[in-house]
């Protein structure tokens, strides 16, 4: 009687890291404060009408960069890499906080945020670096083998 198998071999990789959690947190916050923004504000001027939310001042422009830099923090909860995406996401943050920091007369008439959402930036670029570069990345390996016997 003869026997032949096939094995199947299947690996599940699954990265496991504290700053894909504050990754998450940040975007999160970030989204939620441009969509209220955008809500109260609307789409009928980009720059004209400004909202409050959690205490500083949004137009509708704000909200949407709101939205854009939370996600790129959602995308780097996401990420495989979430060391780099996270590092990447919060430079971009860090730098746009600072200039809003820098030059808040000028950027306070369009985006309706003067030093204060502009701190608030910069916060939230300190942390994703904080997270990025504290917090160890493991990458755990799951097999699963499945053997297949036919007799004949």
């Amino acid at each position: 009687m003869e026997t032949s198998a096939q094995v199947a071999r299947a690996v599940d990789r699954r990265v496991m890291s504290p700053a894909r959690m504050v990754a998450g947190i940040l975007g999160s916050i970030l989204v939620v404060m441009g969509g209220v923004a955008l809500a109260r504000t609307g789409f009928s001027s980009l720059t004209g009408e400004v909202a409050t939310v959690m205490g500083f001042q949004h137009t509708a422009l704000m909200g949407l960069i709101d939205i854009v830099a939370g996600l790129f923090f959602l995308v780097a909860a996401a990420a495989v890499s979430v060391r780099g995406q996270l590092t990447g996401a919060s430079l971009l943050v860090l730098a746009f906080g600072a200039v809003m920091m820098i030059e808040p007369g000028s950027l306070s008439d369009v985006l309706g945020g003067g030093t204060d959402l502009g701190l608030v930036y910069v916060v939230l670029g300190l942390l994703g670096l904080l997270a990025a570069t504290m917090f160890p990345t493991r990458i755990v390996e799951t097999e699963a083998v499945h053997e297949d016997v036919e007799r004949y």
